[in-house]
């Protein structure tokens, strides 16, 4: 039995989880949102790539519905692989968590950009 538990703890704690895996773990904050981003799509379509990179730099500057649309713009591209998808949901999650924050906090700016992700997220 403590083969099955040393076995159990070995898989649970990563080892042989490659580079790649690594870098699309959940992120907390849009700054480690738009790195995770920016690395998703390093290898896009100039286009996408662009709009992902106007959203990595939205977020970092705070311009949250820039951000917001720049991200509905990669999404709906059409052309986004697996870990460019789970990218775009870090970063939509990342943004929402920051977004309640301000609101809470009674931003009006928040308030709108809040709005604009519900009804991106609703299609």
């Amino acid at each position: 039995m403590s083969g099955l538990g040393a076995a159990l703890l070995l898989g649970l704690s990563g080892c042989g989880k490659s580079d790649e895996d690594q870098a699309y773990k959940s992120v907390r904050t849009p700054k480690e949102a738009a790195s995770q981003l920016e690395q998703a799509f390093a290898n896009a379509s100039p286009e996408v790539k662009q709009d992902a990179s106007l959203a990595a730099q939205a977020m970092r500057a705070g311009e949250y519905e820039k951000a917001v649309l720049s991200l509905q713009a990669v999404r709906s591209s059409g052309s986004v692989n697996l870990q460019q998808g789970l990218a775009i949901h870090s970063s939509i999650v990342a943004l929402e968590n920051k977004l309640v924050s301000a609101m809470e906090a009674g931003d009006p700016n928040a308030k709108r950009a809040y709005e604009l992700l519900r009804q991106i997220k609703r299609n």
